[in-house]
């Protein structure tokens, strides 16, 4: 995984810089359903613009190997967040970590204090609290110049967050940093969250863990979702198969 951390901490040398937006995200089962939705398609086309766009869940790698389009492998967003940050960290590069909490936030600064933390409280995207909150994070880049922009909050939210500051950065010609749409990694780094055993993360089968752990909020995603995402892969499938007949 080096390449790609190599080429994150030199984002804007990369040819097409400028026609493509200044995003990692790191896709898994899950995002890849919803994103297929309806209500998401705006949100899904400008996402393909990313400048990294990294298979976070093993069942997206075992599908593209099917249909015949390999991804070399997945770089999942709790592997990406530790060594993007240990790097930025040798090379004292700023960054703001949009947190879920303030207590979450302390313990990140204590690994590394060239950091701003902001705490955002409860919002819904498109309202007057979703708009405060984008203009606060604007003032906050352009008084801190962070490199990097790590978010922490849920799907789709974090997504149009960023979407929304950065369009606002460029209205203003102001330099953007490079905005890393990473859920819950941060809090795997700092010990708020535990991560699967290895031997489950080699399989695929984090998501196992995660039904352990918290059974009341993940059934419908684990159990529900896996029929939503077997159609996902089956129209898909059908695509290709059109495609290669014409």
């Amino acid at each position: 995984h080096a390449e790609f951390i190599d080429d994150m901490m030199d984002y804007q040398n990369i040819p097409d810089y400028e026609q493509q937006l200044p995003f990692v995200i790191t896709p898994n089962s899950d995002q890849m359903v919803k994103l297929d939705q309806t209500q998401h398609h705006v949100l899904k086309e400008e996402l393909k613009k990313s400048l990294f766009v990294l298979p976070d869940g093993q069942p997206i790698v075992w599908f593209s190997k099917w249909i015949r389009k390999p991804l070399k492998a997945r770089l999942t967003g709790s592997d990406l967040f530790p060594l993007l940050w240990q790097q930025a960290k040798q090379n004292q590069q700023k960054i703001l970590v949009i947190v879920s909490d303030e207590i979450f936030g302390e313990k990140l600064k204590q690994d590394y204090d060239n950091i701003v933390c902001y705490a955002p409280p409860f919002f819904e995207i498109n309202t007057p609290d979703f708009d405060k909150i984008c203009q606060e994070l604007i003032e906050q880049i352009k008084d801190f110049q962070p490199k990097f922009v790590i978010t922490g909050i849920s799907f789709p939210k974090q997504e149009w967050l960023n979407l929304t500051i950065y369009t606002a950065l460029k209205k203003q010609k102001i330099p953007s940093p490079l905005f890393l749409c990473l859920g819950a990694s941060a809090e795997f780094y700092v010990g708020v969250r535990k991560r699967a055993p290895l031997f489950l993360q080699k399989v695929g089968l984090e998501w196992l863990h995660r039904l352990w752990l918290e059974p009341g909020r993940m059934w419908r995603r684990y159990i529900l979702g896996v029929f939503s995402l077997l159609n996902l892969f089956g129209k898909e499938m059908t695509k290709e198969i059109f495609q290669k007949k014409s």
